[in-house]
């Protein structure tokens, strides 16, 4: 009997991750420059979240086993020796590492913060690169359910309020603006009233996202120094993940000018030339186009709704 395929599902295109998952950036680094099983296992690019338990992606479908998530799919398949011989010092370091991934795991909220909340990010970038990986309707509700649920993610960090564009608010100022005369003028001066107000609000919680980020990275160099080690770890790929995603999206210069100010400059070119590494890792495990029962078509969609009420 031959070794079961691992199959790995990204959120790509055209044998690529795509910038909406940093997640599945980081795996895909990970199978390409660092995963020793190559040949037992391939990549597809299935972009449909219900292959997945809890319709989150990058997936691993292992036989009966299906993980997701960078930090549980390597966490399953890092090899570790437990045979209670080795030092302290040892015990800790793998402690500190995997403490370390967690913590990372938590800069995934930052990034989201820029492709769904940051105006500039979300209009120019994130609603059109979601045209490009799913079918309709789904690429036009996809990236407006995260958008919800960034939101209310970032709530603790950032403090995010409403925006003029969620249902909610505009129910609001439609029964508000039914008891008064319903002039063009009044219409045109009430819209740049609340999109001065929502500019306002966007800047207030770019500056706190810059805050936090800056935070989390003199945290995350902290913590890393501890670890004294050479290698590449897999909190590295993903830390290395999120910030070519940032830096990657319509207001990147804005992050990379900031990363420079804060950490230094010598930091952020260190950190490119990394990043430049990664992203130009040949293609060693092996991918293959989605089948029809894969793909996130409307047919299957609907398909996979009605077997979860079954």
């Amino acid at each position: 009997m031959g070794v079961p395929i691992k199959t790995f599902y990204l959120w790509g295109e055209e044998g690529k991750p795509s910038l909406v998952s940093p997640e599945s950036i980081a795996l895909y680094w990970f199978l390409n420059g660092y995963y020793e099983e190559r040949m037992s296992s391939e990549i597809v690019f299935a972009n449909n979240t219900d292959l997945s338990p809890n319709e989150e992606l990058p997936l691993l479908v292992n036989g009966s086993k299906r993980l997701s998530g960078f930090v549980n799919i390597v966490n399953s398949l890092a090899e570790r020796e437990e045979d209670g011989t080795g030092a302290n010092e040892d015990i800790e370091m793998l402690l500190l590492r995997d403490g370390l991934l967690e913590y990372t795991n938590e800069l995934t909220v930052l990034t989201d913060y820029q492709l769904y909340l940051n105006r500039v990010n979300y209009e120019t970038f994130t609603r059109g690169a979601f045209s490009k990986l799913l079918y309709w309707p789904m690429w036009y509700n996809t990236p407006i359910n995260y958008r919800a649920l960034t939101r209310q993610r970032c709530t603790d960090t950032l403090g995010y309020l409403l925006h003029d564009d969620d249902p909610d608010k505009l129910d609001d100022f439609n029964i508000d603006s039914a008891n008064l005369a319903q002039s063009k003028t009044f219409k045109v001066s009430q819209a740049r009233k609340m999109r001065s107000k929502e500019e306002l609000q966007n800047a207030k919680h770019n500056v706190q996202f810059l805050e936090e980020l800056t935070r989390h990275l003199e945290i995350w160099i902290q913590i890393r120094e501890h670890i004294k080690s050479d290698k590449v770890i897999t909190a590295d790929l993903l830390m290395w993940a999120n910030v070519y995603v940032q830096l990657n999206l319509p207001e990147g210069d804005r992050i990379g000018k900031h990363i420079a100010s804060k950490l230094g400059d010598d930091f952020l070119q260190t950190l490119k030339v990394q990043l430049k590494v990664c992203s130009s890792l040949e293609t060693k495990v092996p991918q293959r186009d989605p089948t029809f029962q894969e793909q996130g078509n409307v047919i299957m969609s609907l398909c996979n709704r009605v077997q979860k009420f079954v």
